[in-house]
């Protein structure tokens, strides 16, 4: 690296490189709440069932079936576990994304404020762009729609 030539070069790889990792995080820092949504209706893949038939029958588009988010968690200073969250489906209607959750016998959905949080807050939580989440039951043959807000403290 004794020639102006070398060093010329270094900084110009090193300039772009500079370039593009802050377009990178720009880019993410800027990117809407449904990006993430939209990036998984994207990978595409439904096996037609009872259940997409439900959805079709109530209005939705099934965009994407079958997804499970790889999860780690850390307790004090011990060594990541790993986890997986899952739901169904992910379908949109009037333009907006719904992620669907399958009723199922073995863990039934109960119907309260605190079950709800539970079972369903974590999907808000990680896909801030979704409307809403859909809890289905092909077998009975029904769809419910859960949101949640955040309301006064006043008690």
């Amino acid at each position: 690296m004794s020639r102006f030539g070398d060093w010329l070069l270094l900084l110009i790889a090193a300039g772009a490189l500079a370039w593009l990792i802050v377009r990178r995080l720009d880019r993410w820092l800027h990117e809407s709440p449904d990006a993430r949504l939209r990036r998984l209706a994207k990978d595409g893949g439904v096996i037609p069932d009872e259940a997409v038939t439900l959805l079709q029958d109530n209005g939705f588009e099934v965009l994407t079936g079958k997804h499970r988010i790889p999860l780690g968690v850390s307790v004090d200073e011990e060594p990541s576990m790993s986890t997986r969250l899952f739901f169904d489906y992910l379908v949109s209607k009037d333009g907006k994304y719904y992620l669907v959750k399958l009723e199922r016998a073995r863990q039934p959905t109960e119907w309260t404020a605190s079950g709800l949080r539970e079972r369903l807050l974590v999907y808000a939580l990680l896909f801030p762009g979704c409307e809403g989440i859909l809890v289905a039951d092909p077998k009975d043959g029904w769809v419910r729609m859960v949101r949640f807000h955040v309301e006064d403290g006043d008690e």
